[in-house]
Order: structure tokens, then sequence, then C-alpha cells
């Protein structure tokens, strides 16, 4: 029974841990960051702003390289090393008392924790058989769920508090909880290094131009279906309706229940790409439907918007869970065997992109255009459910997918 709620022994179920313990303090420091970084630093809004634009371009520009040297390094130890560099980072940002020195350090985060994600997702790719990648990845984005909502709850009292010492001691807690992780990393089977097959491009993913497409509309659906809850919603509420914006956090603990609880489940029978075509087609139709119900609410009684809000809610959640599946087997599955760092880094460049884009585009939809905004948003799912599928077969169809001699077998870990 309790196999069945844990992913494989070894390498899967050490992941796994490791990511509740990273995430946990990271949940933790996300809660407490801002107020950090105006109250305790001194530094302004637009000054935090300006630092978190740097880092976004930093792990754009950063994150495919680190994911290539994970794949010539090996995942194991490149992982280790960037939690240990991601430890130091949050240490030093005690002692940031400026602008540029916080700069400085958000930009090593931003590719460090980009670094660890591509490093992760190869090590997952090169020591687990290839029909159980996606359950793996589903378990530990489960676990990170998890790990956050526990380290959010944890960040509550440094905030009542409101004081230095409260701020500094989740800071060093977190880059303890980075060393642990470290630590727990360590036991899992090393993947060997892996090089590119004579005759082929050493950064291979950079010129997959049906993968980069696919990184693009991944990362800004992403990007979108993320802030549905976390932005547009809590905004949408306040200017368009009579409901208290209390019914946030409702919708946000709905979200976090059902991808806790419920992402293994939805990924069960996608395992290569071709299985996610129809799963990435559902997932974005569903969420799309969820803006439709959003958008009802306007205008409405007190009592049909929270029906009609925790209603969408679960609408969408089903919906991010099966793009989420859909997701791990694209980027497993059309990866060569001994390019799968730098395809994840790709990937996470993607999502980086759209958390570029998507805010100001949300906000506008939703809060410039009101219901009508929801509508042009479900649209936007809508269209890229239809066309995720071409892409994705496109991929499939590309000769890059051929493996070719000299590549690595598809498990290649090594004691």
């Amino acid at each position: 029974m309790i196999s069945k709620l844990l992913p494989a022994p070894g390498t899967p179920r050490v992941l796994m841990f490791a990511t509740l313990v990273n995430t946990f303090g990271n949940g933790a420091y996300l809660t407490t960051s801002a107020l950090f970084l105006t109250r305790s630093v001194g530094l302004s809004p637009a000054e935090v702003a300006i630092g978190l634009s740097a880092a976004a371009l930093a792990g754009m520009v950063l994150t495919t390289p680190m994911g290539y040297l994970a794949d010539r390094r090996g995942p194991k130890q490149v992982q280790i090393g960037a939690l240990i560099v991601l430890a130091a980072c949050f240490t030093g940002l005690t002692q940031v008392h400026h602008l540029w020195s916080y700069v400085l350090i958000a930009c090593v985060i931003a590719v460090a924790d980009a670094t660890v994600k591509a490093a992760n997702g190869a090590m997952i790719a090169g020591a687990v058989p290839p029909a159980e990648r996606v359950r793996t990845r589903a378990f530990i984005r489960s676990t990170n769920n998890a790990g956050i909502a526990l380290g959010t709850l944890a960040g509550g009292l440094p905030l009542l508090l409101d004081a230095r010492a409260g701020y500094l001691a989740v800071l060093l807690g977190n880059a303890v909880t980075f060393l642990l992780a470290a630590a727990v990393v360590t036991r899992v089977t090393a993947v060997a290094p892996a090089s590119a097959p004579p005759g082929r491009p050493r950064m291979v993913a950079l010129r997959d131009r049906p993968f980069l497409t696919f990184a693009l509309l991944d990362g800004v659906v992403a990007a979108l279906y993320n802030e549905v809850l976390s932005l547009a919603l809590p905004l949408w509420l306040v200017a368009y309706t009579s409901a208290s914006v209390a019914l946030v956090s409702a919708a946000l603990l709905v979200n976090t229940i059902g991808c806790v609880t419920l992402q293994v489940w939805a990924s069960r029978g996608t395992h290569t790409a071709a299985d996610a075509v129809g799963v990435a087609r559902r997932g974005a139709l569903v969420v799309a439907a969820s803006c439709v119900l959003f958008g009802l609410s306007a205008g409405r009684p007190s009592w049909l918007v929270t029906v009609l809000v925790l209603g969408a809610s679960v609408v969408h959640v089903l919906g991010e869970l099966w793009l989420s599946s859909a997701t791990f087997a694209v980027v497993f599955d059309l990866a060569p065997d001994w390019a799968q760092g730098q395809y994840q880094g790709v990937h996470q460049t993607g999502r980086q992109i759209g958390n570029m884009v998507g805010p100001p585009l949300i906000t506008a939809l939703v809060i410039g255009w009101g219901a009508p905004g929801w509508t042009v948003l479900a649209a936007i799912f809508a269209a890229a459910g239809l066309v995720a599928p071409h892409v994705i077969r496109w991929g499939l169809r590309s000769t890059t997918r051929h493996t070719s001699a000299g590549t690595v077998p598809a498990v290649r870990a090594v004691t």
C-alpha cells in the first residue's frame, strides 16, 4: 500500500526526499522575500523589480549551457554543486545592503536554481527506465508543491514578527535546507557523463526547432495558468465582484491539494510524446473552460461568485495536471539520451520567457477588459491546445529524434 504512495526505490525516492527538504526552505523564503528586501534591506519595490528582471535575464542566457554542463560532467555532480552554490547565496543575502549586491546574488540564484532543475530532469532520464520517467517526475512535482506549501506556513511566523532577526533566520534556514538536499542527493546512483556522438552538434537543443517551439509554447501556457490564481483572480475579485478576497486562499488551497494528491494519477498512461498529444489538448481545453467559469462571476451575488470560483478552481487544477503530465513526457521523449540536460535547460528557458510575458498579458486581459478578457484568455488556451499536438508531432518527425551510432543507451546509470 505504501509503495503506491511513493516512487520506485532508489534514485526516484531519494530525489523526492531531496525535493521536499529543498522546497520547504524555498517556500518559507518566498513568503518573506518581498518584505525582507524592502523593510530589512531597504530596497525600493522598483529596485527589487530590477533585481528580479536581471535574474530572469541571466537565467535565460545561462540555463541551457548549464544543462549542457550537466550532460558532460554528470547531472549528480552538477546538481550537488548548484545546491551548494544556492546555500552560499542565501547565506550571502544576509549581508546585502544595496542594490548591486542584491542583483549579483539574485542572478546567481536564478542560474543555480534552473541548473538544479535541469540536472534533476537529466538524472531522472539517466537513472530511471523510460516507462517510469513521467511517473517519477509527477511524484517530484507533487512533492515540490507539498514542500512549498509547508514552507509557506512556516514563513508566516517571521511575517508576523516583521523583524530582521526573523528574516535572517528564514534565509539561513533556507541555506541549511540546500545543504541537506545536497547531502541527500549524494545517495542517488550516479549517471555517467555523456558526449555528443560524432558528427552531431554539441548544443543540439538550440538547433532543434520543433523542441524550441514547444518550449516557448509550453512556457507561455504554464506562466498563464500559474498566474490565473495568484495574480488574475485577486485583482478580478476586487475590481469586478463583491466577494471577499479571502476566496483567493480557498482557490489556492484547492490547487495545492489537487497538485499534491492528483499529479501522479493525472500522469497515468502518459509515457511518451505520442501519448502526450491528446493529454496536452485535453489539459489546455479544460483550463480554457475554467477561464470561462471565472468570467461568469462578474457582478454576481457573493454566494454565486464563491460557487463559480471554487468550481473553476477544481476545473483549472485538472487541466493544469494534464498539461504538466504532457510536458514531462514531451521533454523526456524528444531529447536524445546524450543531451537530456541541455534539453531540460532549454525547457527551463521557455518557462523563464513565459514568466516575463505572462503577468503583463494576463493583467491586461482580465483587468483591462473584464469578462471579455477571460473569454480571450480561454481562447488562448484553446488555441494552444489545438496547436500543441501539431508541434509535438513535428518533433516526433524531426530527424534529431533518430539515434545514431555512438549514442548512449536509454538508461545510463552507474554505481
